[in-house]
This record gives structure tokens, sequence and C-alpha cells, in this order.
């Protein structure tokens, strides 16, 4: 066998401002944010690319069966021109809908492991949840039976976390997901937060990088 190594670092190129190549030469986590309220168009378009709808009527990231899982949820803190509360994004319309009133960063900061003291200072947190038991009942008949249809769930949350990181990084904006968490502290928070039936997947800050 002939030992033969081709180096790639010297022909990839980040790429020009914008492009898909730099967007991932910048993409970072931000566990640090400032304290400036984030426009509602960049949030618009940040979610979008996590869960909304292109012009043949899929949505951005990819499905098994087209079966669209995942729900998504904004808890809207310091975002210019929206009242703070907890939002459900409407990907059919592209719209977000009123779940309930008030600024609920700080609780659901509250849920995770670690992560309080910084995660509450975003903009906005969004959630993603998901419906597993539906997915695993869908693809019941793969195995490994009863449980395919899980993995399904995570691996589309996470193609809409690493859509919120790339739009993140086009904007300049900071976004950071977050894993660890207590799953029955946020799910108790009740359906304002995680729908009825839905199980938490990830939670992420958005906002300004200090």
């Amino acid at each position: 066998m002939v030992d033969h190594e081709i180096p790639l670092e010297p022909i990839r190129r980040p790429g020009e401002q914008g492009t898909l190549g730099s967007l991932l030469w910048r993409r970072r986590s931000s566990r640090s944010f400032a304290g400036r309220s984030l426009g509602l168009d960049a949030l618009a378009s940040i979610v979008w690319a996590a869960q909304g709808r292109t012009a043949d009527g899929h949505r951005v990231c990819p499905s098994a069966h087209a079966l669209y899982p995942l729900t998504l949820s904004v808890v809207a803190g310091n975002i210019d021109n929206l009242a703070a509360g907890v939002y459900s994004y409407d990907a059919d319309h592209d719209r977000l809908r009123l779940i309930t009133v008030g600024d609920h960063r700080d609780v659901v900061a509250g849920t995770t492991l670690v992560d309080y003291e910084w995660l509450r200072q975003a903009a906005a947190l969004l959630i993603l949840t998901g419906d597993i038991d539906s997915a695993d009942r869908h693809f019941a008949d793969q195995p490994p039976l009863g449980t395919r249809g899980r993995r399904y769930v995570w691996l589309e949350a996470g193609h809409a976390c690493q859509n919120i990181y790339l739009q993140a990084a086009e904007a300049g904006l900071g976004a950071v997901l977050v894993a660890g968490f207590h799953d029955d502290r946020l799910s108790n928070l009740g359906p304002k937060i995680v729908p009825a039936g839905h199980h938490p997947l990830t939670i992420l800050g958005i906002g300004h990088p200090s």
C-alpha cells in the first residue's frame, strides 16, 4: 500500500463574505451577550432559517417522509417592536403567534444545568421541541422497531440548529445551543413553553455578542 497524503488546506478557502464557506469559517458559539436589543428583522430571518418554508412548500430543513415533527417557540425579551412574551412560529404563514405575555427568559434559563447566569442575557431564547412519539409510530416498521422515528427527529433538530448558527453568523450575531437542561422542569413550565405531547430538544440563545 502506498502511503500518499494529499494536504487539502492550501486549496481550501473560506470563501467570499456571505458564502457558505465564509459562514462555516466564522460560526462560533457565543456565551456572552450584550444588552443591546435585537431587530425584529434579524429574528425573522433566524426563525425562518430554522423552520421556514421554501417556495415549493417544503421547509428549509430536510425531514424524513416530510413529517416535520418539530415546533419552534420564541421566548422574546429584548426584541425591537416585539412585546416580551412566548411566541410559536407558524411556518405555514411565516409569522409569530403570541402564546403568553411577559419576559420568560429567566425562568427558561433557570431550567439549565450550568448556563443560567449568561443564557438569560440573550435577547431571545429559541426552544426546539419534537413530537417524538408520533415519529416513533410513523416509522414503527423500521428497525430498531418502535424507536427509529426519534432518530429522525434528532437529526432534523440538528439541521435546524446549524441553520440558526449560520443565519446568525451571516447577520453578525451570536448564537449558542444549550442541550444541558432538566427536561421535566422545562416541560412542566406548561404548554406556553413546550407544546403538549412534545419533548424539549434544545434551547438556543441569540443576540448581539458582547
